[in-house]
């Protein structure tokens, strides 16, 4: 009895020893079956097989489109309004009248100074008849002339001042929301409404540096609004004179007709550029491809291993990147696992 009670206690010594090192060799398997790449198993990789195709490169941005012509009018003066001639989002036509402020006091000093210059130009001429006769002294004929030379120019700051008062459409376009009534008192800068020339309208955008020189005046872009897959034209016609330090790209202007009125000033435009026509190249998935310290490089399946190779991209787009130097036709690209990658890593290709 007391043997059998021995050999028990040695079993269940036993078992405790080994039960911690069962655990622990399965929590180590266990966790080694997380990695990508089990201890001496090759990875599993998806590749594509390299090959020419037709491309066009075609390089998308965004932009915005803005009135052919636009101001905010204001006034030159001070003054009351005594009258507002335009409607609020109607078209008004260049030099129409659409605001007058009160010009009672400038027209009452002008009536004054015309009436004084009719006077002192009766008074010239009869200075002229006494010159004539030798009855008056040179110098004083030219104090008359001096003097009328004055109220004209007087007539002239007063005819002005009153033009002041008056507010014109600077060209022909929409006029939109106005911010004054009448009887308001204005004063210089005061701000009236907008006016804008909606006939046409321009698109602003901007091009990496890179791109730049590929996009001249007078060449052709599509573009459609956010939301729409209706597609408008129009022509690139100036561009900014440098790079913008900041953005390292360089902004652009096109023009394009609205005489449909669909354009609003302000929407948001998705615009194509065509960078060169058809081409055969070598497109791969932006995500194949690995930025290094001295240009770019991707991965490759030789054998049962993967290899590196430098390349040299050209035109990019949202998610292919054309190689224009550094892969070749039938080259089996590795597009999945590159943060795991490295030279000399086994792998095996993948069938799904």
């Amino acid at each position: 009895m007391k043997s059998i009670k021995n050999i028990g206690i040695g079993v269940g010594v036993i078992l405790v020893l080994l039960i911690p090192k069962f655990f622990c060799q399965e929590k180590k398997e266990g966790s080694g079956g997380k990695k990508p790449n089990g201890a001496g198993m090759p990875m599993k990789v998806k590749v594509l097989v390299v090959k020419e195709e037709f491309v066009s490169s075609d390089y998308k941005v965004s932009g915005t489109l803005m009135a052919n012509e636009q101001v905010m009018l204001s006034s030159e003066t001070q003054g009351r309004v005594t009258h507002l001639y335009f409607q609020e989002g109607k078209f008004v036509s260049k030099g129409e009248l659409l605001l007058k402020m009160n010009d009672l006091e400038y027209q009452a000093q002008l009536k004054k100074a015309i009436s004084n210059r009719k006077l002192k130009q009766e008074n010239a001429t009869r200075n002229e008849t006494l010159l004539k006769k030798e009855a008056i002294s040179q110098a004083d004929y030219d104090l008359t002339l001096t003097e009328l030379a004055g109220l004209d120019a007087d007539i002239d700051f007063l005819k002005e001042q009153i033009r002041k008062t008056e507010i014109r459409a600077p060209f022909s376009g929409t006029i939109g929301l106005r911010s004054i009534s009448e009887g308001a008192y204005l004063t210089p800068n005061s701000p009236i409404a907008s006016l804008q020339d909606e006939s046409k309208l321009k698109l602003e955008f901007s091009v990496p540096e890179k791109y730049a020189l590929k996009v001249k005046n007078g060449d052709d872009i599509q573009f459609a609004l956010s939301g729409s897959d209706e597609i408008y034209h129009a022509k690139v016609y100036a561009r900014d004179a440098s790079v913008s330090e900041q953005t390292r790209t360089v902004k652009m202007r096109a023009i394009c007709s609205n005489s449909s009125r669909k354009l609003i000033p302000g929407l948001f435009a998705n615009i194509t550029l065509q960078l060169s026509g058809e081409k055969q190249s070598i497109m791969i998935p932006t995500q194949a491809m690995v930025p290094v310290l001295k240009g770019q490089k991707v991965f490759l399946v030789q054998g049962d291993s993967a290899i590196e190779r430098s390349i040299k991209t050209g035109f990019r787009s949202d998610k292919q990147i054309e190689v224009v130097e550094g892969l070749n036709a039938g080259d089996s690209l590795i597009v999945d696992g590159i943060m795991y990658m490295k030279l000399g890593v086994k792998v095996k290709v993948s069938k799904n």
